[in-house]
């Protein structure tokens, strides 16, 4: 199933922590349009699984490789949805 309410972004690169780290950092940047929400997490894997909070509580699983992205609506602890990411964008910055 697809889901357009969700847009994912692979951001690559930020002046300021390279500067400091001397690594290229890499970010998922999940935004939601009917929620006006987003979360931004570091990728540290090329497969990452982690999950997406509102109010202190997980709302969301996520599960990202190359391939693309599956979801996971939560309620109450409870997997009540599961789609792919329809829109993906990649970002790159200096």
């Amino acid at each position: 199933m697809k889901n357009k309410d969700f847009v994912l972004t692979l951001q690559i690169g930020n002046r300021s922590v390279f500067e400091r780290t001397g690594e290229i950092p890499q970010y998922l940047c999940f935004y939601s349009k009917s929620l006006k929400r987003s979360w931004r997490v570091n990728l540290k894997e090329d497969k990452q699984q982690g999950v997406l909070k509102m109010k202190g509580v997980t709302a969301f699983n996520y599960f990202y490789d190359d391939l693309g992205c599956k979801m996971q609506r939560v309620v109450e602890g409870v997997v009540v949805e599961e789609w792919m990411i329809e829109e993906f964008v990649m970002e790159i910055r200096d």
